[in-house]
C-alpha cells in the first residue's frame, strides 16, 4: 500500500508541480502545525486546495519533525505555527519519481494578494534588484514597523524599489503564530525580487548572485545546482518565532 501511494503521488506531481528543470518538479507549501509542550507536532492543517494524496504525504512528513517548545513564564507550553516546506519530485532509473520534502522554515502565514509594481524608472534603465522587507506581524495580522533594504550590501537599491515594496506591503496580511491559543507578534524578513530577464543583471551583479548561492550551498543541505543565474529564494523568514526547529531532516521517499 505504501508503494502504491507513493507511485500515485508521483504521477500526480508530474502533472501538478511547477517545473524548475526538465527533470525535476517542485512546489512550496505552507502547513499549519499544532505543537505540544514537548515540541512534537500533534496536528497539521494543509490548504483545502491541495489534493488529498499530496496533503496526506505532506502531513505525514511534517509530523516527523520536532521543535524546541515555546515557553511562557519559564514553562514549556503548546503553540501554533506555520511550517514552510518544499516538495520535489525527481525521476529515478526505474522511470518513477523520488520524493523529497524539505523544511524551509516556520513562522506566520503571510498573504501577499498584491505584488509590488516594477518601477518605471527601473524598467527604463533595465535594472533589477533584490529587496528585503523587514516588518512585524502584529497579533491582529497587520504588518507594522516596515522597512526595506537591499539583500546585498554591494548592490544599491533605488528609492523607487523601496517605495514599490512598501506600497504593496501595506495591503498584505498575515495569520499570526499562537502561544497557548493567543496570537503573538513575530518579526519577519520577506525577500522581494525584481528582474526582467537575465540580461537585467551586470556581470558584477551575476557574480554577487553566484557567490551568495555558493555560501548558501555550503551552509545548508546541498541542492542540485540549477542552470543559469541562481536567483535568491523569496521565502519569508521569521526572526523570532516562539517555536524553533530541533529535528527537521529532509525526508526522501522512493516508490
Amino acid at each position: 500500500m505504501k508503494n502504491v501511494t507513493y507511485v500515485a503521488v508521483s504521477l500526480l506531481l508530474v502533472c501538478s508541480l511547477t517545473a524548475r528543470a526538465a527533470e525535476k518538479r517542485e512546489q512550496t507549501f505552507v502547513i499549519g502545525a499544532d505543537v505540544n509542550a514537548q515540541g512534537h507536532l500533534t496536528a497539521t492543517q494543509v490548504d483545502p486546495g491541495v489534493s488529498a494524496s499530496v496533503a496526506a504525504l505532506l502531513s505525514a512528513a511534517v509530523k516527523q519533525w520536532q521543535f524546541v517548545p515555546a515557553t511562557r513564564d519559564g514553562h514549556a507550553v503548546s503553540a501554533h505555527t506555520f511550517v514552510y516546506t518544499r516538495l520535489q519530485a525527481s525521476p529515478n532509473t526505474q522511470g518513477q519519481y523520488n520524493l523529497r520534502i524539505s523544511f524551509l522554515g516556520n513562522g506566520p502565514d503571510i498573504s501577499r494578494p498584491v505584488a509590488p509594481r516594477y518601477p518605471r524608472d527601473a524598467i527604463r534603465a533595465r535594472e533589477g534588484a533584490f529587496a528585503i522587507l523587514d516588518a512585524t506581524v502584529q497579533p491582529d495580522g497587520h504588518l507594522s514597523d516596515m522597512s526595506v533594504s537591499s539583500q546585498f550590501a554591494n548592490w544599491p537599491l533605488r528609492a523607487s524599489f523601496k517605495s514599490a515594496v512598501l506600497t504593496a506591503a501595506q495591503r498584505w496580511h498575515a495569520t499570526p503564530e499562537q502561544v497557548e491559543g493567543q496570537p503573538v507578534a513575530t518579526h519577519v524578513r520577506v525577500p522581494v525580487d525584481f528582474s526582467i530577464d537575465n540580461e537585467t543583471f551586470t556581470r558584477q551583479q551575476i557574480e554577487i548572485l553566484r557567490e551568495a548561492a555558493r555560501k548558501q550551498a555550503a551552509t545548508a543541505e546541498s541542492a542540485a545546482a540549477q542552470p543559469g543565474i541562481p536567483l535568491p529564494s523569496e521565502q519569508a523568514v521569521a526572526l523570532d518565532s516562539p517555536l524553533q526547529p530541533r529535528a527537521v531532516a529532509t525526508i526522501i521517499s522512493a516508490p
